[in-house]
């Protein structure tokens, strides 16, 4: 079966088959439909960032058959190790750890049963699609990465692509909310299309609806919204100018709010706890200035914003209240103390599994690290920690050879995006298994390579070629 948004992304995809920079754009775009699916084959469900993401990699594939290379692989190969020796790992305990351990650890399975109950380990299908998925995913990280060291692409345009996509989920939040509140019409088939996932969009905190936009849940919908939160005022901190960017930082905070989430409630607090901290230990400490005049402007939109709804609207007040005590009560919830558990028992798995955990798509957790621990154990846990310090110990010389370049825009931007997201995954979600996620890590090791590559050729980087992308 085909649902429409595959009818719309699948023709795209193959219309854009030589164009691989669209075809990116196409994943970064896609990535905020992970509700709906482009192709439906029985039970399974093809997610729409697969199909311009599949199509990129049969392309730039088929380039290396015909001998085609790229300027920066080897210094992508370099910035990639502790991801792909993460996914040689991956992929090899996926297989023997289900049957070394097998029978002899409880775990929660990828699609519990109807009791929804601990299963003891024992090889299963999650194996292999978590396995595939997996491999999809770090391909497309390191060919992204590769294909974008060419000198003739503007990397900065996948930055805009991101803003444009901040744009569009905070239009479909607010679309929804008009939906749940004056009943305007949502098309719920085309957002909710996959047929694997169960859809939470009928939550309510108090009289408040919940909003999960195209996501299958608010708390999901938050943690991409945390991301675009922290990448536009990063951004706009550092001076950097990209057109609708200052003025998303308050629309998509507006959104997030709209999810009453307390995942991304509680990333944002945690992200403006840090920002001072980042500020001081990057050197930047001018931009304690900035940090100072945008909280005020903040505090003075949300001074007359009140007193405006307190004067017209007093209900919502009411309801505003409510949504904060749902919040703070949260851990009295039987649903936050059934998440607890599984976050317990994923770590008693590791434990029991003498920390090599039970292998990748064997066990389900709540949030990443206990399900990062339960799958991978320490050795995937530590070339992720190796490809994260390497990552960073890079970015940082690439921000001190070429500042302010378009380049250092898109590392600035995305790893911005990308530690929001790490942040509310921490929080309270098993893992972080989309394609446009992959995709900013291999725009990011790029950007890195690309400073690299016209450092060593003595040449100055090109810096933002107008005042729309830097003051």
């Amino acid at each position: 079966m085909l649902p429409l948004m595959g009818a719309i992304l699948i023709p795209l995809s193959l219309a854009f088959w030589s164009k691989p920079e669209r075809l990116l754009k196409l994943v970064i775009i896609a990535g905020i439909f992970p509700a709906a699916a482009v192709l439906q084959l029985g039970g399974f469900c093809l997610q729409p960032t697969l199909a311009p993401g599949l199509t990129f990699i049969s392309y730039i594939i088929l380039q290396k058959l015909l001998g085609v290379r790229y300027p920066g692989e080897a210094g992508v190969r370099t910035l990639s190790m502790g991801m792909m020796l993460n996914l040689v790992w991956a992929v090899l305990g996926s297989q023997i750890m289900p049957r070394l351990f097998r029978n002899q650890v409880q775990v929660w399975p990828q699609k519990q049963d109807a009791a929804g109950t601990l299963s003891l380990l024992a090889p299963n299908f999650g194996n292999i699609t978590q396995d595939a998925y997996l491999i999809i995913n770090v391909v497309l990280m390191v060919l992204t990465a590769q294909y974008l060291t060419r000198k003739n692409i503007d990397i900065a345009e996948f930055y805009k692509a991101y803003i444009f996509t901040g744009w569009l989920l905070v239009a479909i939040c607010v679309w929804q909310f008009a939906a749940r509140t004056v009943h305007v019409p949502f098309p719920r088939s085309f957002f909710y299309s996959n047929t694997g996932w169960s859809v939470l969009d009928a939550q309510t905190a108090g009289p408040v609806p919940r909003i999960n936009a195209s996501f299958t849940e608010p708390a999901a919908c938050a943690s991409y919204l945390t991301g675009v939160v922290f990448s536009t005022l990063w951004l706009t901190l550092k001076g950097y100018r990209v057109r609708g960017m200052r003025a998303l930082i308050w629309a998509s905070s507006i959104a997030l709010c709209l999810t009453t989430s307390t995942t991304g409630f509680g990333a944002v607090a945690i992200g403006l706890i840090l920002l001072p901290v980042l500020v001081v230990i990057t050197g930047h400490s001018r931009l304690l200035g900035r940090i100072g005049q945008l909280a005020m402007i903040g505090a003075l939109i949300l001074g007359v914003a009140g007193a405006t709804v307190a004067t017209f609207s007093p209900k919502v007040i009411s309801a505003a209240q409510s949504v904060a005590s749902g919040t703070a009560e949260k851990k009295q919830s039987a649903s936050y103390q059934e998440r607890s558990q599984v976050d317990l028992d994923s770590i008693a798995a590791f434990r029991n599994t003498y920390g090599l955990g039970t292998g990748w798509g064997s066990n389900r957790s709540s949030s990443l690290i206990p399900g990062l621990l339960a799958t991978i154990g320490v050795v995937g846990v530590i070339c992720l920690l190796f490809f994260d310090w390497q990552l960073a110990k890079a970015a940082g010389w690439a921000l001190r050879a070429a500042p302010m370049s378009m380049e250092c825009m898109a590392i600035e931007g995305f790893l911005a995006a990308i530690v929001g997201r790490l942040i509310a995954a921490i929080l309270s979600s098993p893992t972080i298994g989309m394609p446009d996620f992959y995709v900013m890590l291999g725009i990011v090791i790029a950007a890195i390579a690309r400073i690299r590559l016209e450092t060593r050729a003595g040449r100055s980087v090109s810096r933002p070629y107008t005042s729309e992308y830097c003051e």
